[in-house]
């Protein structure tokens, strides 16, 4: 899983479905901020473990609890912090020019980010108080925002407060610089501000998000407001949904992903799932119609079993084909570096070409395997390999020791989610 293989074996998948244009790949991240832990991310391999950090009405424990509770398990979570830091002591708050505050006090600069949320409480002036955004860090104790309106004084008087919390995109980047193992994130919040926040990190990282909504602006497939709306049109391939109205108290992303996991990747198709433990919507078929047309996905109780619908991203692809295309990408390196550093050399010779190819060869039949790439009737996987002759690569890659032009084509077994069957019946 590590991006860092990129830099000796560099793989470009690019994903040719013809109806849509468009690595511990058992592990889920469940991020919040309860404040509980004492690192970015702990690893938990049952709800005993969880239960000494996290008690049973924390979001995490919720989280956690759903994804253990499903007919399939992953073998460990993972629960991320998102850091909320609240004052303990007075702050004082000067009014420079204009609306714009600086919001003083020893060390809030560490703390705090541009774009982070601060909560200021306890001033005289009604200015001074507030939600705000962090726009300039002026030094380690002195962070900038802009008032409402301009304050009444400067500087302000009464005992001031505040609360600083980091966005979702911050936190998610510093869980994976602690700790880069985990493959899927959900978050406690439902907000679509938040779910913003986190899918516009999650892309560039190479994982995926599962975001649950509830709000009713969904089942308007027109509503440009609606958080589904606005994901489709962004294109994220990373992030993708599930509608339940009842967000606060059940956690479908977590459940969703907790049953998902543990299959190999490409190997399941993410729809017609039950969820234990989630009680499924009751939608009209019109309602589940403007959720699917802008790739949103329902849990929802039809044709009278509970089951999960359809499984796609934002961008329209399939959720195993992400994964699975990801699940390929990772395997493929590994299998190669481990080749280079078992080897005493691949040589740069035709022969070199072919150990490359059988290593591919490798990795392209477990693929089959798995029901990720298609096989005839047969059983003979439907992809092709392309090694160059080494006469064939251009002295410059030759010198530099890349071994360039190797290419590969493969036919995605895919998927049944719909059947169609007509017939005749004659007396």
């Amino acid at each position: 899983m590590s991006n860092k293989l990129d830099q000796i074996i560099d793989i470009s998948i690019n994903l040719s479905t013809k109806t849509i244009t468009q690595q511990g790949f058992g592990t889920p991240l469940f991020l919040g901020e309860s404040m509980k832990l004492d690192r970015r991310v702990k690893s938990y391999a049952n709800m005993t473990e969880v239960a000494v950090d996290f008690v049973s009405s924390d979001p995490e424990y919720k989280m956690a609890s759903a994804a253990f509770s499903q007919e399939k398990t992953p073998a460990i979570i993972m629960l991320g912090k998102k850091v909320v830091k609240a004052s303990t002591t007075i702050t004082a708050a000067t009014n420079p020019s204009g609306n714009i505050v600086n919001l003083n006090k020893i060390g809030i600069g560490i703390e705090a980010e541009v774009g982070a949320s601060v909560t200021v409480a306890g001033f005289d002036q009604a200015e001074y108080n507030g939600t705000f955004t962090v726009e300039t860090i002026i030094d380690d104790d002195n962070i900038r925002f802009t008032a409402t309106s301009t304050p009444s004084a400067t500087p302000a008087t009464g005992s001031g407060s505040y609360t600083l919390s980091e966005t979702w995109a911050n936190a998610i980047q510093k869980c994976f610089d602690y700790n880069s193992t985990w493959y899927a994130l959900a978050i406690t919040s439902a907000v679509e501000v938040d779910i913003l926040s986190a899918a516009s990190k999650i892309e560039p990282l190479k994982r995926i998000f599962l975001a649950r909504t509830s709000d009713i602006d969904n089942l308007d497939s027109a509503n440009t407001g609606s958080i589904l709306y606005q994901l489709k049109q962004l294109g994220y391939d990373r992030t993708f949904t599930i509608y339940n109205s009842d967000v606060a108290n059940y956690f479908a992303d977590a459940s969703w992903l907790g049953r998902q996991l543990p299959t190999l990747p490409g190997s399941s198709n993410w729809a017609f799932k039950f969820l234990k433990g989630i009680i499924a919507d009751d939608l009209l078929s019109s309602q589940s119609s403007a959720i699917f047309a802008n790739n949103g996905n329902t849990y929802e109780t039809f044709a009278g079993k509970s089951i999960t619908r359809y499984g796609k991203v934002a961008s329209g692809e399939w959720i195993d084909v992400i994964r699975g295309a990801d699940w390929l990408q990772a395997k493929l390196q590994e299998n190669l570096y481990s080749t280079l550093i078992n080897a005493e050399k691949i040589p740069y010779t035709d022969a070199g070409g072919d150990i490359i190819e059988n290593k591919m060869r490798e990795v392209f039949d477990e693929g089959v395997a798995n029901g990720f790439i298609a096989a005839d009737a047969d059983g003979i996987g439907q992809y092709t390999i392309t090694v160059p002759d080494v006469a064939d690569i251009s002295s410059a890659d030759n010198l530099a020791r890349l071994f360039s032009g190797v290419s590969f084509t493969a036919t995605l077994a895919g998927a049944v989610n719909k059947i169609a069957i007509s017939g005749n019946l004659s007396v």
